[in-house]
């Protein structure tokens, strides 16, 4: 928003214009190259044109340089290295984070000099599609031209979805937390012995998804949005069977549909999972609130 407020007026023009034109379906055309100003034009190809550097980490790991996707990345502590540096890679990190991170159990001259030979090892899988920098504060990935990671779009999602609830426009924010949805197909986490250095990024990411989650189904049932209500709320039960919460809005909505059977084994799967997770008996409001859906439903 501040970048959009330096713009000049006719560059802000052009932006808005793009921003219609991406909106537009395929094949209708707002204006035409020829008609638009030189800035609409620059922006237009911009859109165009793939970015130097795509990365999906939320759908499985894969690098793509510009249309040609990357074949040779690599495995093991250096897989989870070049994740580590691409999820912070607007931020350098220090040899001395990276050591303890991947060879916690190294003395600090092993430390060093293993990470020497993984570095070398990913400038190698890297070729031209980046290239590693080394400054005062430590090592940072750089691009050649614009990076688009999903890691990086699902957040900027979320956080615009929030920005649009707080600003009382449910809509946009449905739409912003759908988007956001859309980009995490399952965690950054994979099997691996080195992927234990990720697990903030990995954390910090699946706590965002359970956010998202949780606002997109509030905002779902308040607009009587049962269907699609019940499908964010079943995705957001898979992060966490014992989320009684979760389970309450699911049972709220089958009884708005008058699915009382579906209900019921709502709160049995809600009763079946808190015992056997936290040994915990479901709460008096879950359970009235099952009484309550299987009264009126027969009545």
């Amino acid at each position: 928003m501040q970048a959009m407020s330096n713009m000049t007026a006719t560059t802000a023009d052009a932006a808005v214009a793009l921003r219609g034109a991406l909106r537009t379906p395929a094949g209708a055309v707002h204006w035409s190259d020829a008609a638009a100003p030189a800035p609409a034009l620059a922006w237009r190809h911009a859109a165009r044109a793939a970015p130097a550097l795509t990365v999906k980490m939320l759908d499985g790991f894969r690098v793509w340089q510009g249309s040609e996707p990357l074949l040779a990345l690599p495995h093991g502590r250096v897989r989870a290295l070049l994740k580590l540096l691409l999820l912070q890679r607007r931020r350098p990190i220090s040899r001395t984070r990276l050591a303890a991170l991947f060879w916690p159990e190294a003395d600090a001259d092993s430390a060093r000099n293993n990470l020497h030979v993984a570095l070398h090892r990913l400038r190698r899988a890297l070729g031209s599609a980046a290239r590693l920098h080394l400054g005062d504060e430590g090592y940072q990935l750089v691009t050649p031209g614009e990076a688009w990671l999903d890691t990086e779009q699902f957040v900027q999602h979320a956080e615009a979805g929030l920005h649009e609830e707080r600003a009382g426009r449910a809509p946009e924010a449905i739409a912003q937390y759908e988007a956001a949805l859309a980009l995490y197909h399952r965690d950054l986490l994979e099997e691996g012995e080195w992927e234990n250095a990720l697990a903030a990024e990995a954390q910090a990411l699946r706590d965002r998804l359970n956010e998202v989650l949780e606002r997109l189904a509030a905002l779902r049932e308040q607009r009587a949005d049962w269907h699609d209500c019940l499908r964010v709320g079943l995705r957001h039960l898979s992060l966490d069977e014992s989320n009684e919460l979760a389970h309450q809005r699911l049972m709220r909505c089958y009884g708005r549909l008058g699915q009382v059977q579906m209900a019921e084994q709502q709160y049995r799967q809600c009763v079946q999972a808190l015992r056997q997770r936290l040994d915990l008996a479901p709460s008096t409001e879950t359970t009235m609130l099952y009484r309550r859906i299987a009264t009126r439903c027969a009545a």
